[in-house]
């Protein structure tokens, strides 16, 4: 799939690797992808975004694609994940974006729009919603509700599981990448990704049905963590404590317009998780995606274009910066 050549930014302490299309004069988004992802995962929409007329900047996280993956645990803490956003717009001479998120990203930009409100014109989220401060460390929720299992305890409790991630990274894509199994139920087995990944390993890596990207595809993911390895992504869950403290005087509202899609199939985020966002978001507008996952702008590109593109003209128009 076409996707732009990164541009390195050296934002400071680390540098972050940008790819952009479009007009550099046109309104900005900022793409910030998941895990186990990394800037690729926006290659369906970025050239219908930019063609839309937006200027479209993704970005590699830090510890994912080509931007630096620092060793230490602490230097993924969520304060560090959102300076890294606003180094990235300081760079690229940008005073306010709308911030677009999955997975991680999601967690990201809602953190960014409170953390940053004055640089965040707009959020828009695919599959992960805003969470209300939860009333207790979400790793002791985690483990009291499925285990240690639970992958969220096992990467904090583990200072090594990404060795087992490393030994075979287009394994882990082949058995991640899927389409949600129809029938399949929400349940504390299907977040034991460690345990899964050990078995899958194991039995050979055997072709798995539902793949939701071509083979070439799965090659750039593959290729991409062969070079930077899992540990940086790892680190993200390893700060989820870290960052339950470090955020305790942040507010659950959110103040800027903001746009929440949810995939109808998504089982480890599913639409109604967003149902409390409506007390805590001004203005949100929600759609839920119909056949469609985790993977979602793999799985209905289209669709989420269409909405994101819709959404932006009516609520920012053409240029809102």
């Amino acid at each position: 799939m076409d996707f732009p050549r990164p541009e390195i930014l050296k934002t400071g302490e680390v540098r972050i690797a940008t790819y952009q299309c479009g007009d550099r004069a046109a309104p900005p988004l900022i793409l910030l992808h998941g895990w186990p992802e990394m800037a690729y995962s926006w290659a369906p929409l970025m050239q219908p975004l930019a063609r839309a007329g937006y200027r479209v900047i993704a970005m590699d996280i830090r510890g994912f694609g080509h931007s630096d993956a620092p060793y230490e645990v602490e230097a993924y803490r969520i304060d560090h994940l959102v300076g890294d956003v606003e180094a990235v717009m300081n760079m690229l001479d940008i005073r306010e974006a709308v911030l677009v998120g999955h997975d991680w990203g999601g967690i990201i930009v809602w953190h960014a729009a409170r953390m940053i409100e004055e640089r965040v014109r707009g959020v828009i989220s695919i599959c992960t919603p805003h969470m209300k401060r939860p009333p207790a460390d979400p790793i002791d929720i985690f483990r009291a509700r499925h285990g240690d299992e639970h992958y969220f305890v096992k990467f904090t409790d583990n200072p090594t599981i990404e060795t087992l991630f490393d030994r075979d990274p287009m394994a882990v894509f082949k058995l991640l990448f899927r389409k949600t199994p129809k029938g399949a139920k929400i349940s504390s087995d299907m977040y034991a990704l460690p345990k899964m990944l050990q078995a899958y390993l194991d039995a050979g890596t055997p072709d798995l049905p539902g793949a939701v990207m071509l083979e070439q595809d799965l090659q750039v993911y593959a290729g991409a963590y062969t070079h930077s390895g899992f540990r940086g992504g790892i680190n993200l869950y390893r700060n989820t404590s870290a960052n339950y403290r470090l955020t305790r005087d942040l507010p659950d509202e959110i103040s800027q317009p903001s746009l929440m899609l949810s995939a109808a199939d998504d089982l480890f985020l599913p639409p109604e998780m967003a149902d409390p966002m409506e007390e805590m978001v001004v203005d949100l507008e929600r759609h839920t995606v119909e056949n469609c996952g985790h993977w979602a702008m793999w799985e209905q590109p289209e669709t989420i274009c269409k909405i994101m593109t819709e959404w932006l003209l009516r609520k920012m128009g053409l240029r809102f910066y």
